[in-house]
């Protein structure tokens, strides 16, 4: 009966395109019991292996143990086919069926936990000493009849077990070739457009074990095998692909003209053993032909699951290539809907375009105008990614975006798995964009350059990116400092200033003091003492007499005889004439008190003039002394204000005491800043030496890389030019830029004084000396001149150019790379690099790159160079088509589908006329 595939879409909707797989196509049945190696596992009725529930349980029991382990893909591949001569009783094939059609205990499809399942078996042919194994696999489309003739006819009619001996097989290799492509044509013949339902496949298992390809023919192998009919090698449990290659010399090369691979299967009989060791595959479908591209493409579809730890042991490599388990962002599908966008309406029951992409390497074609750079560029300018530096270029991409991809405001989805469905497009999908011809304006630009060096090699990037940072916070910061000290330096200036003023005012005020000038400020004292009582003895003298005058003109009033009757009880005892004598005695008195005050006056007047005497002499002699040291006597009256200024030098010293710490203390920090920066620089530069040692090797000196030690002059270049002097102006244009001095080189050539070996003239150096001021100098030392990076190509000729004279082509391809062997895992956006792209050096050196990314980095490439899209081994091809306003996606899937193969070879290849015409052409 034939056998009829049932579908299972979780796998595509998890991942578009191709995609990585745990395969193990190297596994045993309970069809091998007569070996006694194989066992009947738990819960299996081992006493009736044979019967319908026995097997069916054996079926779920071995397919549960597989995705127990994450083995997505199984080589089902036994001695023997069937438990016993009969076909039912196939061990293999109700696996087969089981998959296809079986639930297993958690009402999941097994087809949706294991991606894959090739029935096949190892027989031993006749060849070497005992037998040599080989592994073949079918697709299950072949049915159980045929595939039980398939082995039979590989055995030549021989029984696979005799008396627990597994028997070899009457044929050798090359006779089971021939005879099974004949049985292929005839049991499976091609349809109108040239397919046929079911292939196969031929690999090489433990190939250093005796009945292994390499240990049963040892030499004879390269003269009498069939290498074409194989498609990959087995490795030991212990081993890596070095370790089969030791001593091989030939094989690196014999295995590469076929497209072979190495593998690692477990050879497991018992259902525990399965995936003990796996190989990471990558496919697009579940079916041979999938299986086939994956080893021809086997430098971007196989990965070796292992590496050894520190004690030389096999363990698995730290990393998944499976974007479903590991962390790294990527874009599952764009959908655009509505609006006036170009993929908003793509016609009736079509309301808009979805993009399913794939995690690793999705090419975009179509022919012009389809809409390639504007689903590109829109996704750029919608998830707000950094915009093209270049101007031109970035009004470009705004205005394709915003025009045509975004028109009309449509609605935008992205899908991106695992990542916070919260946070901004950006951060969820974190894409480097490079539009067109972006590239070759990046790569003249020498910090570019340093940022791919810098993310070259995984083991040196985390370092050298957190010294980036440590150099740029230092940067600032000695900026910073240097301002700050230039500001002491003012601080300093006053502080000493005022500090020499109170000095020089305590020294003058000791001159004074010495001099006698307190005893003739004592003097004068006096003298206004007087002066002041005689000033004030002249007022109570005017007051004096204004009350005489008025107690002269007093008068008591006449008491008559009526007011003294009427006052006589008031008045009892007091007379008239004695209140007229006591008013007369008051006269007196005032009289005799103002000739009193008269007296003193002049009294004081003769003493006045006697300090006045005294003061002038002692003027005399305090102006002599004054003259003796120096001091003009006229400055006598400052005396005061000096002994209020030098009251202050205690409180002045401790200020300029305190500026000089500072000061000091700012210094020796700030040269420490410098030490430390410079200690950073030169622990980067070893950084970057052996970054630059390994693009030696890894590209066998195709491209090489050299540093300019402080290459970038521009900072000190801006810094010289500010002083506007003609003379250093002039020194510094006519120096060549391969003698200017670096910052810490100049400054060393002044405190040394041989500025005359970086070319100054005496007269330049004078002003250079006047100009660079203790403030200057510290400016010159925060400067960092940074170190340039030169990218070389070798040419065909053997000698070496510069990355800025190289050609357009040759300069994208060699910058694209390096972008491609970066440890950055950003998604990798670039619009039609082959507008610039060298095709020679694309296949060499790009290619390969970009196949050592899968599972790495997701990568999207619009264009229509048919190199990048087949030999790069595309996981997802989206075609593209559009009408006058409109686009939509064509076809998308992998090159394993017959329709994506057809739209390659229409877009980018010119059409199968024009694919046979040049195959015609070249002769092949």
């Amino acid at each position: 009966m034939a056998f009829k595939r049932q579908k299972a879409d979780n796998w595509q909707r998890e991942v578009p395109g191709a995609r990585w797989f745990k395969a193990d196509l190297h596994i045993h049945t309970i069809d091998d019991l007569p070996g006694n190696r194989a066992k009947v596992p738990e819960g299996v009725d081992g006493r009736r292996p044979v019967s319908e529930e026995a097997l069916r349980a054996y079926a779920r029991k071995f397919l549960q143990a597989a995705a127990a382990r994450d083995i997505r893909v199984l080589g089902v591949t036994p001695h023997s086919p069937h438990v016993e001569t009969s076909d039912e009783t196939s061990a293999v094939w109700r696996i087969v069926e089981e998959w296809n059609s079986g639930v297993d205990d958690d009402s999941k499809l097994f087809r949706e936990k294991i991606y894959a399942v090739f029935p096949g078996f190892e027989p031993s042919l006749k060849q070497g000493k005992r037998g040599l194994h080989l592994l073949f696999l079918f697709d299950p489309e072949i049915g159980r009849e045929s595939y039980m003739k398939a082995f039979n006819l590989a055995m030549g009619g021989v029984s696979p077990w005799r008396n627990n001996e597994l028997q070899i097989s009457s044929k050798s290799a090359d006779e089971v070739f021939r005879e099974l492509r004949e049985f292929h044509g005839q049991e499976c013949p091609a349809d109108k457009d040239g397919q046929r339902p079911w292939s196969y496949i031929t690999l090489a298992p433990h190939v250093d074990n005796e009945k292994g390809l390499l240990g049963a023919l040892n030499a004879q192998v390269l003269k009498n095998f069939p290498h074409n009919e194989i498609r990959s090698l087995e490795l030991g449990d212990e081993k890596l692909p070095a370790d089969a290659v030791n001593k091989r010399e030939w094989l690196p090369k014999a295995m590469a003209a076929r497209r072979q691979a190495f593998f690692h299967g477990s050879d497991a009989y018992m259902v525990n053993e399965i995936g003990k060791r796996h190989t990471w595959l990558k496919l697009a479908s579940p079916r041979i032909e999938a299986l086939r591209q994956a080893f021809v493409a086997n430098d971007s579809r196989i990965r070796i699951a292992y590496e050894r730890d520190a004690n030389g042991d096999l363990t698995e490599i730290a990393k998944s290539p499976d974007v479903t388990v590991n962390e790294r962002p990527w874009l599952k599908s764009v959908t655009v809907t509505g609006g006036a966008s170009f993929f908003g309406a793509t016609g009736k029951g079509k309301p808009g375009a979805r993009f399913d992409l794939s995690p690793d390497l999705t090419c975009i074609i179509g022919g012009s105008m389809t809409g390639k750079s504007t689903f590109l560029d829109g996704l750029r300018l919608y998830t707000e990614a950094p915009m093209p530096q270049d101007n031109g270029i970035k009004q470009q991409v705004e205005a394709r975006s915003r025009i045509r991809f975004l028109g009309g405001s449509p609605v935008v989805r992205l899908e991106c798995p695992g990542r916070d469905p919260t946070a901004s497009d950006h951060e969820r999908w974190p894409a480097v964009f490079y539009a067109q011809n972006e590239l070759q304006r990046l790569a003249q630009e020498p910090e570019a350059v340093e940022e791919l060096l810098a993310r070259l090699v995984p083991a040196e990037m985390e370092g050298i990116q957190a010294r980036q940072a440590k150099l740029i916070a230092l940067d600032k910061e000695l900026r910073n400092a240097a301002q700050r000290l230039a500001k002491l330096d003012e601080d300093l200036t006053d502080a000493q200033q005022a500090y020499d003023r109170t000095t020089k005012a305590a020294a003058e005020l000791s001159a004074f003091s010495q001099a006698g000038v307190e005893k003739l400020h004592q003097a004068s004292r006096e003298l206004r003492r007087w002066q002041e009582s005689a000033d004030n003895s002249g007022e109570l003298e005017a007051d004096m007499d204004r009350l005489l005058k008025a107690v002269e003109a007093f008068e008591l009033p006449v008491i008559d005889d009526r007011m003294g009757e009427l006052l006589k009880d008031a008045i009892a005892g007091v007379r008239y004439e004695d209140l007229q004598a006591r008013w007369n005695r008051i006269r007196e008195h005032v009289r005799s008190a103002r000739q009193e005050l008269a007296a003193g006056k002049g009294e004081a007047q003769s003493i006045i003039g006697a300090l006045e005497t005294q003061e002038r002499r002692v003027r005399t002699e305090v102006d002599r002394a004054l003259a003796a040291h120096g001091l003009d006597g006229t400055r006598i009256e400052e005396f005061k204000a000096l002994n209020r200024q030098a009251s202050l030098l205690e409180s002045y010293k401790a200020n300029l005491e305190q500026v000089e710490h500072k000061l000091d203390s700012g210094q020796r920090s700030f040269d420490g800043q410098v030490a430390e920066r410079r200690s950073i620089v030169e622990e980067q530069r070893a950084a970057f030496d052996r970054v630059i040692d390994t693009i030696h090797v890894e590209f066998e000196d195709r491209i090489s890389a050299r540093r300019v030690d402080d290459g970038n002059r521009r900072p000190l270049d801006h810094f010289l030019r500010d002083f506007r002097q003609k003379g250093i102006t002039r020194w510094w244009n006519e120096l060549d830029d391969r003698y200017r001095p670096a910052p810490r080189e100049l400054l060393r050539h002044l405190s040394q004084d041989t500025l005359n070996e970086v070319g100054m003239s005496d007269a330049v150096q004078a002003t250079f000396r006047e100009q660079l001021t203790r403030t200057k100098q510290r400016h010159m030392a925060a400067i960092r001149c940074t170190d340039r990076y030169l990218l070389e190509l070798r040419l065909d000729d053997g000698s070496h150019r510069r990355l800025d004279d190289l050609s357009g082509g040759q300069r994208v391809s060699l910058l694209l790379s390096l972008l491609l062997e970066t440890s950055d895992e950003r998604p990798l956006v670039i619009d039609q690099p082959e507008d610039e792209l060298d095709n020679r050096f694309l296949f060499d050196t790009v290619l390969p790159a970009l196949k050592r990314l899968k599972g790495r980095r997701q990568i999207i490439v619009a264009t229509h160079n048919a190199n990048i899209v087949v030999n790069g081994d595309a996981d997802q091809v989206i075609q593209l088509e559009a009408t006058a306003n409109r686009g939509h996606v064509a076809q998308a899937g992998a090159i394993e589908d017959p329709a994506v193969r057809d739209a390659i070879v229409r877009t980018v290849d010119g059409g199968d006329e024009a694919f046979r015409l040049r195959r015609l052409k070249y002769g092949f």
